[in-house]
């Protein structure tokens, strides 16, 4: 789940390159040497009044909100210690059931079933970047 979420990370870093590339070499360059929590307000500075549909053009804040708190996500596993979970008593059996990610930085600790819905919300995310993308002109 982890390599899919980085995956769609990677499509969406590229969506963003290749849509300022067409307005703004400059800041192009810069999303591809920025870390993922940054690139999108780079992102939304440079496509900024060059979207051509206005209801699109909305939703530019969102989709700058939705990648910087998805790249916040995604580092939570990235940068973790992963450890099983066991489980004493309970509706399970004992023993090793889940897995958890405690992130090195801030030692937040997070299930791993959180993977699936991050990864959901990647693919929602990179559809509203697309379409963003698509209407820069």
């Amino acid at each position: 789940m982890l390599g899919e979420l980085v995956e769609v990370m990677g499509l969406i870093e590229s969506v963003l390159i290749a849509s300022a590339e067409r307005v703004d070499p400059v800041a192009s360059k810069r999303i591809r040497n920025a870390t993922a929590g940054s690139q999108g307000q780079l992102w939304a500075n440079a496509i900024k009044g060059r979207v051509t549909d206005a209801q699109i053009a909305a939703t530019v804040p969102q989709a700058e909100q939705e990648l910087r708190q998805l790249a916040e996500d995604r580092n939570d596993f990235i940068h973790a210690l992963f450890e099983n979970d066991y489980v004493e008593r309970g509706y399970m059996e004992p023993g090793i059931q889940t897995t958890s990610a405690t992130r090195s930085k801030t030692g937040v600790t997070r299930p791993t079933t959180d993977l699936e819905r991050i990864r959901g919300r990647a693919e929602a995310v990179f559809c509203l970047i697309d379409q963003i993308a698509r209407s820069v002109r």
